[in-house]
Order: C-alpha cells, then sequence, then structure tokens
C-alpha cells in the first residue's frame, strides 16, 4: 500500500469518527431538550386515576398500569420520562390491584407516567456532553480537513 493511499485512509477514517461524533452530539442534544420539555410539561398534564395490573421485573419498566381517558383505555409501563429515570425513585413498589395517579399528555393520550416533572441536573449534564461532542467532533471535521489539505490531496481523489 503506498504512503500516499495509507494517509488517505487514515484521513477518512478520522473524518468519519469525528463526523459520526458530531451528529451523535446533535441528535443528543435535540433528544435531551425535547425530553425535558415534556418533562417539564408534565407537571401541568391532566391526572386521571389508574390501576396497576403488574410488577415488573425487567430493568427498563417496573411497572405496568392501565388508565382510561376520553372513554378509552390505554395500558403503559412508563414511571417518569427518560432523563427522570436517573432521580432517586421515592417508590417503585407498586402492587395489582393498587390506584395510581395517572398524568397524561393531553396532545397524545398514549404518553402518559405516574411521576411528572423533570432532572434539571441530569439535563444540564447531559447537555454539557452533547455541545462537548459536537465541539470535538466539528473539530476533528476541520482538523481531518486541514491534514487533508496539508498532504496535498484531496479526499475524493481516486487512488492511481
Amino acid at each position: 500500500m503506498s504512503e500516499e493511499l495509507k494517509s488517505k485512509s487514515d484521513i477518512s477514517i478520522v473524518l468519519f469518527f469525528f463526523t459520526a461524533l458530531a451528529v451523535l452530539g446533535i441528535a443528543g442534544g435535540g433528544f435531551f431538550v425535547h425530553d425535558y420539555a415534556r418533562a417539564r410539561s408534565s407537571v401541568s398534564w391532566p391526572a386521571v386515576d389508574g390501576i396497576v395490573l403488574s410488577q415488573l421485573e425487567e430493568e427498563h419498566a417496573k411497572v405496568r398500569y392501565v388508565y382510561s381517558i376520553d372513554g378509552r383505555s390505554y395500558e403503559s409501563t412508563r414511571e417518569r420520562v427518560f432523563l427522570s429515570r436517573f432521580l432517586n425513585s421515592g417508590r417503585g413498589e407498586y402492587r395489582p390491584g393498587e390506584s395510581v395517579t395517572v398524568f397524561v399528555n393531553p396532545q397524545d393520550h398514549t404518553y402518559a407516567v405516574l411521576k411528572p416533572g423533570g432532572a434539571g441536573a441530569t439535563f444540564i449534564i447531559c447537555s454539557i456532553l452533547s455541545g462537548f461532542a459536537v465541539f470535538f467532533g466539528i473539530g476533528g471535521v476541520i482538523w481531518a480537513l486541514s491534514r487533508s489539505a496539508e498532504s496535498g490531496f484531496a479526499l475524493a481523489e481516486d487512488a492511481v
């Protein structure tokens, strides 16, 4: 393998890595902002009565419950919005048949939580990490492109 081809390959791999890092940072940041906005608005969602159907053993879902709104029944396993899952849960034991208060998203009745609100500190930490990913990703892309220009070849150029 010629030295020029090896350099092109190395720069392409680095460019791909930093581009992926920047894209993941942007996507993660968007997700965290959307989730935090949903968490904040969940405090003002209408509360309805629900009934616990079962206690689950899965890590991501601890409880399965049913609730009714506008004459239709819905089932969910969501205790909190995503970022709030990192909070210390004050209550995690639900017994089948127990009545619970369910907070239902007025725009999407299939989305409901048992514990409204958000985790501000978790949001800040995740947002900072997303910002670092974007910063280092874009910086890495710029660095890889400058290295490519310094080497005197274009990435799109075919190897001879």
